[in-house]
């Protein structure tokens, strides 16, 4: 049955993702640069790229280019993406519940 609720099925394509919700928890904790994220979540360099595309895509990360050389690249949450830690939060404390 498919469901009418389109919201819900964006959301859920998106946060679906494999890797996503371990790379939004290593931005909420301040966790910025591409090689940080990667050794926090324990993803290859491929697929963190492909996801940090996506969550720029959908309005979730920002990313911030510096033009020195070498190139300094650093990744943080838009609003939107910081308004995901209450949702961790809620699915966290929804998970030990009995």
């Amino acid at each position: 049955m498919k469901s009418s609720n389109t919201s819900l099925d964006k959301a859920l394509e998106i946060l679906g993702s494999k890797w996503t919700l371990p790379i939004v928890l290593a931005l909420l904790e301040d966790k910025n640069r591409f090689n940080e994220i990667q050794r926090e979540c324990e993803v290859c360099p491929r697929t963190l790229s492909a996801r940090l595309d996506e969550l720029e895509s959908n309005g979730i990360v920002k990313k911030k280019v510096y033009s020195q050389n070498p190139p300094r690249v650093e990744y943080s949450l838009t609003k939107k993406g910081e308004s995901l830690s209450a949702v961790i939060k809620v699915i966290s404390d929804w998970s030990y519940s009995n």
